[in-house]
């Protein structure tokens, strides 16, 4: 989203497509248990992987949007993980709190809602099936291939790993609330 690989155009994608190449000239993978995740940027690169490479045969974004072209997508199984109190990538979308140098807002993206159906069509999945357990609502629709397309909303959260352990130089420094531990 953001940062000096942004005005650099470093091809991350490329980078570590050909990382994982390289792993498996070195030892035996299976392709098909090949995973990314990250949280915030790093779950916007893994939504990126799995739009723009066919490496990966799941992704999981946790406060993440999706801010690349996934029209090519090839299909993969996905977890989404998102607060809907995430004021840095908001749960609805649009700019979130932080600021770039020139006063754009960091990260300017669809809901989290639009990035699951977008991940539904790329599978072919059926329509959502829905559950809730205290402050925890699980989307889960059934795919193609015996993929699953996953959407966990953690209401009240903000933007953090949920369960994760509290850090106090975020919550100081930039104003991150302490992980739910929903």
């Amino acid at each position: 989203c953001c940062g000096e690989p942004q005005r650099t155009n470093t091809d991350d994608v490329g980078f570590i497509t050909a990382m994982v190449g390289d792993i498996e000239q070195a030892m035996p993978i299976d392709r098909a248990r090949v995973y990314a995740t990250g949280m915030s940027n790093g779950a916007m690169m893994a939504l990126r992987l799995g739009c723009q490479t066919d490496t990966f045969a799941a992704i999981a974004p946790v406060a993440g949007t999706l801010l690349t072209d996934c029209s090519g997508a090839h299909p993969a199984s996905v977890l989404q993980i998102h607060g809907t109190a995430d004021d840095r990538v908001p749960y609805n979308g649009g700019p979130g709190k932080a600021f770039s140098a020139n006063g754009t807002a960091r990260v300017d993206g669809p809901s989290v809602e639009a990035v699951n159906a977008t991940w539904r069509g790329i599978d072919g999945c059926g329509q959502p099936n829905s559950t809730t357990a205290g402050e925890v609502t699980t989307q889960t629709a059934g795919c193609a291939d015996g993929r699953t397309v996953e959407l966990i909303s953690v209401k009240g959260a903000g933007h953090q790993w949920p369960g994760g352990d509290p850090s106090p130089l975020a919550q100081w420094v930039g104003d991150i609330p302490a992980p739910s531990t929903a």
